[in-house]
């Protein structure tokens, strides 16, 4: 190839004219190609925030590559009869059934459903290398199918088909165990494996209509967890207030927020009576705790103001706080209506309010 005898200098202005899509399309006519466009181009690489893989209808994939302002998708599409790979397309071997389709404008690729995993496995492992392992890999899929599992996935999200079982779910992360962040909703009927992944997961984000999310919370390992929709037993909030005062269990938990909406009230009074809760006085004010919770990138796409950001704040206040045993640690609780909220004070902003007499979150 011509391109190739070129000086640095003319090479690397030829692809300065060249999009993202013109570029990896360029990338698959050889390693040399490949490896050059990485050296002169990787300073366009720096702006990649993230690469999400979207699992979505009729075994469509949609891949979106994510700049500080702006992103790139890359589609594929099933196709029921042959497909060839004469083009290597994303490093694969010819008889890997993904091709570029020439019929169709922009960067779309056709692919046999029956080689999914193998054919979005061999794409992430592209871009991965490709791009490198700075930026933050992402998987989500829709209630109609799980997604394959794949290797070097930070963060997931979930929404899970009916009647999937829990050997299932947990195969998803099979590849992927330490996630930093992952978001299950769906048809979630929160059961979930012994020892499960899921639940060790740093940041853990869970919607469960019209269930009890007990066992997920005593069970959780993680750092921050969310859970919306479902309900909890009045004896479990006890009984997690006890075990973290006196240091049974918890010790990684940095907060909780449960918002069971109208599926259960909490009584603040009843709940807090046996666990040494402790109260700040009107002099010295309430206390306001403010975090930051995980999100996937991707949660913010299709939000008109760009740049991509992966974090959300999330916030309460209260007088009510307890003392943890043996190290002295505390935790702000509040809990009232549908809500049930847990911080502790070393891992949040914590900032007295004089004004305020009533918590807000």
């Amino acid at each position: 190839m011509k391109l190739l005898r070129f000086p640095s200098l003319v090479q690397q202005k030829i692809f300065e004219l060249m999009g993202f899509h013109s570029l990896l399309i360029l990338s698959f006519c050889s390693k040399r190609i490949k490896h050059l466009i990485q050296s002169l181009q990787r300073y366009r690489w720096k702006d990649i925030k993230f690469v999400n893989y979207s699992f979505v209808e009729l075994n469509e994939i949609h891949i979106t590559v994510g700049f500080d302002i702006k992103s790139e998708r890359i589609y594929l599409f099933p196709y029921k009869g042959l497909v060839t790979n004469p083009m290597r397309v994303f490093g694969m071997d010819p008889e890997v059934s993904c091709s570029f389709d020439t019929r169709l404008c922009g960067s779309k690729y056709t692919y046999n459903t029956e080689e999914k995993q193998r054919v979005v496995q061999g794409i992430h492992d592209y871009l991965y290398q490709f791009f490198g392992s700075s930026i933050d890999y992402e998987v989500e899929s829709m209630e109609t199918h799980l997604p394959p599992s794949l290797k070097n996935i930070n963060s997931s999200r979930i929404k899970v088909p009916q009647n999937t079982t829990a050997e299932q779910l947990e195969a998803c992360f099979t590849a992927s165990p330490n996630q930093e962040y992952i978001e299950i909703g769906g048809h979630f009927t929160g059961n979930l494996c012994p020892n499960s992944v899921i639940l060790g997961t740093e940041y853990l984000r869970i919607y469960c209509s019209a269930m009890h999310g007990d066992d997920i919370l005593l069970r959780f390992r993680g750092k921050r967890l969310d859970v919306g929709q479902a309900s909890f037993h009045d004896s479990t909030i006890v009984r997690f207030l006890n075990d973290w005062r006196t240091n049974k269990t918890f010790e990684n938990l940095k907060s909780l927020l449960i918002n069971s909406y109208d599926y259960k009230n909490y009584d603040a009074g009843k709940l807090l009576q046996d666990v040494g809760i402790k109260k700040m006085s009107q002099s010295e004010g309430i206390l306001r705790l403010t975090w930051q919770m995980r999100l996937l990138y991707s949660t913010f796409l299709n939000f008109p103001r760009p740049p991509h950001r992966k974090w959300i704040p999330s916030a309460f206040e209260s007088r009510d706080y307890l003392i943890r045993d043996g190290d002295g640690e505390k935790a702000s609780v509040f809990i009232e209506d549908h809500y049930v909220c847990f911080a502790v004070w070393n891992g949040s902003s914590c900032v007295t309010n004089h004004t305020s007499d009533k918590p807000n979150y």
